[in-house]
This record gives C-alpha cells, structure tokens and sequence, in this order.
C-alpha cells in the first residue's frame, strides 16, 4: 500500500501545470513541517527565502540519518522527504521562509509554521501540530474551554503580519493541532487576506468549543475547509466542527493512524473509506459526555492543577511521563493527595466521572455488540 513517500517517489516527475495542487501535496507540506528548520529557513518577514535544495543541503550537514532515525517520535520520517522533493520536477524550485518554532510557557502555547512558495505561484503556510512538550499538550486541553489559546492567536497573527500586501494565492494547513490553527487563523484574519485563502486543510485536527462555530469569521470560511481523518481517528474527532469531513484509509490501527505517513494514497488522491470505525465513534461519545458534565470554569482549573501536578513530577516531555507508566501514575497520585482540598476535588471529580462516562460507553457500545453468554 502506497503512502505520501512512495507519491513522491511515483509521482514527482509530474509539475504543477500538469498535475494542479491536491490532497496528497497538502499531507506532504504538513509533514515536512515537522522538520527541525531552526536555523536553516528564515524567520518571518518573509524577504528571504531559501530553496529547498539549500535547506536540504543545510539539514543533512547538521543531522545525521543515524540520529534522526534514532528518535521515537511519529514525526522522525518528515525530514526524509525533502530529499524527494528536493530532487523532484514538482517541487524542485520550491521556497521556504517566515519558519517560527516557539513554546510560550507564559502564554502556554506551541507554535511552528513554515511558509511554503510553490512552483505553481501559490503559497502553502503549514502549521506544525503538537510536539512531545508539556505545554503543547497544555495548549491542546484549552482548546476544551478557549476562544483562543495562545497558538491560535499566533496564527492569526502571523498571517495578518506575513501578508497583508500579498496578491497570491494562499492555501493554509496544518496536521493535528496545526490543522485548528490553520482554520482558526484563515478565519479571524483580516479580510482581505481572507479573500486570498482558496483552501484550508485540516489533517486530523480537533474541531472548536461550540461558541466559535456560531461566529460569523468561522462561518465565512467553512466552505473552504477540507478535513481529513482517518478511519480510527481519535484527535480529529475532538469537540465540534462544520466541515465537509473525508476518512482515508491507514495501514495502521488505533492512535498510530494520526500519522501522516500511515494514509493511503491512490495516484493523486487518498484511498477512502465510508465511516469512522465504531471504536473512533465510541471515543467521540466519551469525550462528548465528559465535557457535558464540566463548565469550561471547571474544565480549566483542572487543566491548571492537573498540568501543574505533571510538572511538579519533574516531567517537562509528555515522553517523560509515557515512558514509565507505573513511576509516573505514583508520582502523579502522591501529588495528588498532597493537593488542597479544593484542588484535590476538583481533579478527583474529573477523573472520576472521565472513567465513569467511558465505562458506560463501552458498556453501550463494544459490549453490547458481544454475544450473551448462556445459562
């Protein structure tokens, strides 16, 4: 089954002109955003740019394959498709420029994107998603109650900055939570900038709180949103949205399909399917019921205390905590017990009825699909 490396590799020799931008180029920048560019694409401002021969040039002479292979993360494979593109008719030629990399532990937010000038005279901004930081999963809870968290903000920001004076094309992107900055951004940016945007992609990203489906800046732009997941999708079916949504095919199961390179792709298009799996509808449900017990006031005093208490363990990484379970569930509970009372409550409560409201939908759900046992 063929992935967004093997379209590079099968369908690189084909331009622009001949093949106009689709689906599977839009995966392919929103992977390579994951790419560490520090240092390598100039920041924003966007007057200087750098090829993408240049940048691949420059990436391999500080990274190893050894070193970047050795890493655990699901993005460790986007470096290794600048070499393709690089090397090929479609994007060889291709600029890079206005690279942000920030974590804002004051503003709590995680924030990288990269500005993409195609061979076809359009642009492509690329919003990365979350990384293995504390405070981007931080961000990522806030998402449950915010009008806009610091991310959010930033990437309205960054394309009213970036540009105002631009007359091209702009297509605007981004995986997981990139994908909600990309369509938050494309909506409350100035509208004339707004008027340029032809497409906003969305690749497993959360949807919003309710409140900001009903503003008129989202509403203007949803027709131009494409959102894909895939069948087992667990990220993009976060809260709400009103976009048009296509499922793909993965060669993988469970959490390990929010991978980009886990999509299956067909010549030019992703391989489809009808519907999410049962088990990406039942987590829906969950987080669904979750949110319908808590207020957002409750929701992000939570999030406050139950971040804080993940911090106080020494962690600074998500991986920190993953990486020993059992240490760190201990080190979690001790801390939990050593809350005031009030705090204590409130996370108490939370993980409680979390627990509660996930028995009942797989009670609903998974197990009311098994056979009954016989008497």
């Amino acid at each position: 089954m063929a992935n967004i490396e093997d379209y590079l590799i099968w369908r690189g020799d084909v331009p622009f002109d001949i093949d106009p931008f689709n689906e599977v180029d839009n995966a392919v920048l929103c992977e390579l955003v994951y790419t560490a560019f520090d240092g390598i694409v100039p920041g924003p401002g966007l007057k200087e740019k750098i090829s993408i021969e240049d940048a691949c040039d420059l990436f391999f002479e500080k990274h190893s394959e050894n070193e970047l292979l050795a890493r655990t993360s699901l993005t460790k494979r986007a470096p290794f498709l600048i070499r393709e593109m690089a090397h090929s008719k479609r994007f060889g030629g291709m600029k890079l420029s206005g690279f942000v990399n920030e974590l804002d532990a004051e503003e709590q937010s995680q924030f990288a994107v990269c500005t993409f000038y195609l061979p076809d005279g359009t642009i492509y901004v690329a919003f990365r998603g979350t990384d293995d930081s504390l405070i981007g999963w931080k961000e990522d809870f806030n998402m449950s109650f915010s009008p806009g968290t610091g991310g959010q903000l930033k990437a309205v920001e960054y394309l009213n900055k970036n540009f105002a004076r631009t007359m091209k094309q702009l297509r605007i992107g981004g995986h997981s939570k990139g994908g909600s900055f990309a369509l938050y951004g494309s909506a409350f940016c100035k509208p004339h900038i707004k008027d340029n945007i032809i497409e906003i992609y969305n690749n497993d990203g959360p949807g919003f709180i309710p409140e900001i489906l009903k503003t008129p800046e989202y509403k203007s732009v949803i027709k131009r949103v494409h959102k894909y997941i895939p069948n087992e999708s667990i990220i993009g079916m976060m809260m709400y949205t009103k976009a048009k949504i296509s499922v793909v095919s993965s060669n993988t199961k469970g959490l390990s399909q929010h991978d980009l390179f886990s999509w299956q792709v067909v010549r030019n298009r992703f391989t489809k399917v009808d519907s999410v799996a049962n088990s990406s509808v039942m987590i829906d449900e969950i987080m669904k019921e979750w949110t319908k017990k808590f207020d957002y006031e409750t929701r992000e005093a939570f999030g406050d205390v139950f971040f804080e208490l993940l911090s106080n363990s020494g962690a600074t990484k998500m991986s920190h905590i993953t990486g020993n379970k059992v240490k760190s569930i201990a080190i979690v509970t001790k801390e939990i017990q050593e809350l005031d009372p009030e705090n204590q409550a409130i996370v108490i409560d939370v993980l409680k009825h979390l627990m509660a409201v996930g028995g009942d939908t797989l009670k609903n759900t998974v197990l009311s699909k098994l056979p009954k046992m016989q008497k």
